[in-house]
């Protein structure tokens, strides 16, 4: 059941680099890992992940 309340994405505060794909684990329930590792491979591959990792780091406020 859902309780009505919706998370807000934000970055972690267990982080490695600056918490993006933790904050966007949790919020959409995926695995930290996962998520981490996905970004590093899409950006070995194509490169622009790095841009947008940055532009998020900037706009996403910090957990409280």
């Amino acid at each position: 059941m859902e309780s009505g309340v919706q998370k807000r994405l934000s970055r972690s505060k267990t982080f490695i680099a600056g918490g993006v794909c933790s904050g966007l684990a949790d919020h959409y329930g995926f695995r930290k890992g996962g998520v981490q590792a996905a970004f590093v491979i899409s950006s070995l591959l194509l490169g622009f992940p790095v841009l947008i990792y940055l532009i998020l780091w900037i706009i996403l406020p910090k957990e409280v």
